[in-house]
């Protein structure tokens, strides 16, 4: 996965995002953080362990992050996603 594609998914998830020494990005719901998401600055493709570890973090099934990348799921299905998992009320 590219840097750029990750960047896009922020976008697409509406993620409040802060720039340090890691990129880190907040998904708010209602003025409440519900999840935060990061990876490192650094140049070109990033790794499978940290593309998981992203996905873990978005809190997706591996289907579901494969089609929020190919742009299938948008904010909305993935809102209804973390609600049906008990993490957004």
């Amino acid at each position: 996965m590219k840097k750029n594609e990750v960047e896009r998914l922020f976008k697409k998830l509406e993620l409040k995002t802060r720039s340090t020494g890691h990129n880190y990005g907040w998904l708010t719901v209602n003025d409440k953080k519900i999840l935060r998401v990061h990876y490192s600055h650094g140049k070109g493709e990033i790794p499978d362990k940290i593309v998981s570890k992203i996905r873990g973090q978005l809190k997706l099934y591996l289907k579901d992050f494969k089609d929020l990348i190919d742009c299938s799921l948008n904010y909305n299905n993935y809102i209804n996603i973390l609600k049906q998992k008990g993490i957004i009320d």
